[in-house]
């Protein structure tokens, strides 16, 4: 059978490569899986997603400005998963696997926000709200390629697929992310979860 799918990720980052306090990160995700019946109650599945992870970052308040970062990392997955259908259990299984990633953009980005103050001149002061967004690609200090274990359950009703994969990384997503100590590479785990909705054709 063959699976279009669509969905969201929800992901963070932790390890000794960040130095900010982390929060979870909401994403897109988006690919096909083909699955190959073994038997009754087995099947192989593989395919190729295209999925938005990374990690947000808590809030950095100061008197008259905030900042608020997020790193958005982008990686085509292509896993190799074990599918077992709970017998009793119409429509249910279970899936676990491997998954290598590789690697299409990370970037770094901020809100800031502030507040301006203006002299006009004769005593009185104009205050104004100020919002600026930036962006940096940070490519280079992550790994061009991943590996982990998808783990997850799925739920088939009339050809419509809902699936939840835990993905726990095996090879660590960043590599320099900071500086180095003492020539030793700083890293971070992803912690991604994805969520999708697909339709099942039967070939």
């Amino acid at each position: 059978s063959l699976e279009p799918r669509v969905g969201m990720t929800i992901a963070k980052m932790s390890g000794s490569a960040l130095n900010l306090s982390t929060t979870w990160k909401a994403g897109c995700t988006g690919g096909v899986e083909v699955e190959i019946p073994l038997s009754d109650y087995y099947s192989l599945t593989t395919g190729a997603d295209i999925s938005n992870i990374g990690t947000g970052f808590k809030e950095q308040k100061q008197t008259q400005a905030s900042v608020k970062e997020k790193l958005s990392v982008t990686y085509v997955t292509v896993p190799l998963q074990l599918k077992a259908y709970f017998k009793g259990s119409r429509g249910l299984s279970a899936h676990l696997g491997l998954q290598a990633g590789f690697l299409v953009n990370a970037k770094d980005k901020a809100t800031v926000k502030s507040i301006r103050t203006m002299d006009l001149g004769d005593g009185t002061y104009l205050w104004e709200n100020y919002t600026e967004k930036m962006s940096e690609k940070v490519s280079e200090k992550f790994r061009n390629i991943v590996a982990g274990i998808p783990m997850g359950l799925s739920y088939e009703y009339h050809q419509v697929m809902i699936d939840a994969t835990y993905t726990l990384e095996i090879l660590r997503q960043a590599v320099s992310l900071g500086t180095f100590n003492n020539c030793t590479y700083l890293t971070a785990r992803n912690y991604p979860i994805c969520i999708t909705i697909g339709y099942k054709f039967r070939l």
